[in-house]
C-alpha cells in the first residue's frame, strides 16, 4: 500500500484514526508496518494491512481464488468464450461508466482475485479492494506491475476498517450473501459513502443454481468434511462431475441432466470457468439466497434513498444526507 492511502483506513472495531509506526518501503510502497490506535494494533505484511487475524468463515474463498486466481480476468479470456463477461456484468449491475467513476475512489467489497477491481481500476478509479480471506494476496499479485492505483486491503465487511464518508462510490458482486449478515454488510458501505455516493450489490437468487437443494445436500456435507480432508472433496467433486457433465453438454445438453440433478455442476461454456463456478456453490461456509423484497429492505433499513432495482437481484442505492442533519 501506498502512505497515501492511510487517509482511507480506520480502527475496525472502534473507528479511531490510525497511526503508522516502523514502516518499511519498498519504492512508494509501504511493505511491512503496524497500523496502531489508542486501542488496537494491525500489521502491514507483503504490502498489505492486515485487520483480521484468519480468514474465518472465508477459508474457502483463500484457497479457491489461490488457485484459480486470474480465470476470470478479461486479459486471460481474450478469443474465448467468456471473453467480455466480466466487464458486462460490471457494467450491468452497477451502471458504472468511466465517465462516472474516473478520478473517484470505489470500494470493491468482497474484491477475491481482483477481477472487478480490474474494471472499475481500468475506468480510471482509485480502487479499495477488500477481502477478509487471503484472496487478497492473489489480487495484489495479479496487479503486480500495472499502472493503476488500488489499495489492497484484508478486512471484514461486516467490520470495515474503512473511514466513513471517504468513499465516493461502492459495489459488492456476488459476495454478501457469503456472510452470516448481508444487511449488516450493507449498513457498513452506507457508512464508508461520501454524501450521494452509489452502492450497487449482486446477491444470489432465492430459487437458483447456487440455493437449490442438491446444491446445499453436498455443500453441507463437505463442509463436515473439511476439519479433516480439508478442501479435497470438493474440489475432487467440481473435477469429477463437472468434466462428466462438460462432456456430456458438449454432446447434447440434455444428455447432462440426470447426472446434474444428482451431482449438480455448473454450466458453462469455458470448461475452467465451470469447474471453478461449481467449486464455489459446494465449498462455501456461507450461502443464502434472496428476493428483490428483501434485498431493497437491507438498503432501506440501512438509510439509503433512490433504490433503483436494475434487474433481478441487482440493486443500487444512494446515500443521501439530509442537510438539516449533518
Amino acid at each position: 500500500m501506498k502512505k497515501k492511502h492511510l487517509k482511507f483506513l480506520c480502527d475496525p472495531i472502534t473507528k479511531a484514526d490510525l497511526v503508522l509506526e516502523d514502516a518499511k518501503y519498498i519504492g512508494e510502497e509501504i511493505e511491512s508496518g503496524v497500523l496502531r490506535s489508542p486501542d488496537n494494533c494491525y500489521v502491514i505484511r507483503q504490502g498489505i494491512p492486515r485487520f483480521v487475524n484468519d480468514e474465518g468463515y472465508s477459508d474457502n474463498f483463500g484457497y479457491q481464488w489461490n488457485r484459480w486466481s486470474k480465470i476470470q480476468f478479461e486479459d486471460e479470456n481474450i478469443g474465448k468464450p467468456m471473453q467480455g463477461h466480466t466487464t458486462r456484468m460490471f457494467e450491468s449491475i452497477t451502471q458504472f461508466s468511466a465517465e462516472k467513476i474516473n478520478g473517484k475512489t470505489v470500494l470493491d467489497v468482497g474484491c477475491g482475485p481482483g477481477r472487478f477491481t480490474d474494471v472499475a481500476a481500468s475506468m480510471g478509479a482509485t480502487v479499495i479492494a477488500l477481502d477478509y480471506s487471503s484472496a487478497i494476496d492473489a489480487a495484489k499479485a495479479n496487479f503486480a506491475g500495472k499502472d493503476v492505483d488500488i489499495c489492497f486491503v484484508q478486512g471484514d465487511a461486516l467490520q470495515s476498517p474503512i473511514k466513513s464518508d471517504c468513499v465516493d462510490n461502492a459495489f459488492s458482486i456476488g459476495v454478501l450473501h457469503h456472510t452470516p449478515s448481508p444487511e449488516k454488510g450493507v449498513q457498513e458501505v452506507f457508512g464508508v459513502l461520501k454524501n450521494d455516493g452509489e452502492f450497487a450489490i449482486r446477491v444470489y437468487a432465492a430459487k437458483g443454481f447456487y440455493t437449490y437443494p442438491m446444491v446445499c445436500f453436498w455443500r453441507n456435507i463437505f463442509i463436515k468434511l473439511r476439519p479433516v480432508c480439508g478442501h479435497y472433496p470438493p474440489l475432487i467433486y467440481s473435477y469429477l462431475f463437472g468434466t462428466l457433465g462438460f462432456i456430456l453438454g458438449k454432446i447434447w445438453r440434455p444428455l447432462s441432466y440426470p447426472l446434474r440433478a444428482i451431482f449438480p455442476t455448473a454450466f458453462l461454456p469455458d470448461y475452467q470457468w465451470m469447474i471453478l463456478e461449481t467449486f464455489d456453490a459446494i465449498s462455501t461456509s456461507y450461502q443464502s439466497g434472496h428476493v428483490p423484497s428483501e434485498i431493497k429492505q437491507w438498503l432501506n433499513n440501512s438509510g439509503f434513498k433512490k433504490i433503483i432495482h436494475v434487474k433481478d437481484n441487482d440493486f443500487i442505492g444512494t446515500k443521501f444526507v439530509d442537510s438539516i442533519s449533518q
